[in-house]
């Protein structure tokens, strides 16, 4: 069945990799407690856990086994949340869409970034341009779990269906399909979805808008 695009009231957002482009700070967070403990930095292996898991999760699977866990999670607590945030760059157009989207829809992020979401959000000023936001500290089970999906629908009052959820990997789309909610996948066609998104702006055209038709 076709999405119900004048049912959406809502668009929740992951963070990583949707809203901004933290490949480089992510891998650079990680390789600094790694060699703080000499061991191996990051390969391609494990792209896809740091970009979509936990800080504790990440951590707890690359020293598994390991006698410097507790260390490594010391550390971790001890980093301030703006380490490495200067290499994050915000996904092109981003801004531009979120404040016109936000003029007719609620705007959220639901995100297994902890503690550093703020702080990034404020950096590149985009804090202002949500509703809602839910890290992995607001909720008891992280996504793919749908708590953080509940946590928003809750506080914005709406349906499962008429938030549409973007994401860019397979834990955002179970998170979404978990939720019961339309799931549109960003710049990742190989992702099962209600719809793709090649960029930000397509997203006018798939709510049937322009940046004309918005009025305050």
């Amino acid at each position: 069945m076709a999405m119900d695009t004048g049912r959406i009231r809502g668009i929740i957002y992951d963070c990583d990799g949707v809203l901004v482009d933290s490949v480089e700070s992510n891998v650079a967070y990680y390789n600094h407690i790694l060699t703080r403990f000499d061991l191996p930095v990051l390969d391609e292996s494990w792209m896809d856990l740091v970009l979509t898991g936990t800080g504790r999760g990440v951590l707890e699977a690359l020293f598994e086994g390991s006698p410097f866990i507790g260390d490594a999670l010391e550390l971790q607590r001890q980093l301030p949340p703006e380490a490495f945030l200067d290499l994050v760059k915000p996904e092109p157009r981003i801004h531009e869409v979120l404040r016109l989207v936000r003029m007719r829809y609620h705007t959220a992020v639901a995100t297994n970034r902890g503690k550093s979401l703020v702080p990034l959000l404020e950096m590149l000023r985009m804090k202002d341009l949500f509703d809602v936001l839910v890290t992995s500290g607001d909720v008891t089970r992280h996504k793919p779990d749908p708590q953080c999906v509940s946590i928003i629908l809750e506080r914005l009052g709406l349906e499962p269906g008429e938030v549409l959820y973007v994401g860019d990997s397979h834990v955002d789309r179970e998170t979404a399909a978990r939720a019961g909610t339309p799931f549109a996948a960003y710049r990742n066609r190989a992702l099962k979805a209600d719809l793709h998104l090649p960029d930000h702006a397509h997203l006018f055209r798939v709510l049937d808008l322009s940046p004309g038709t918005f009025e305050r």
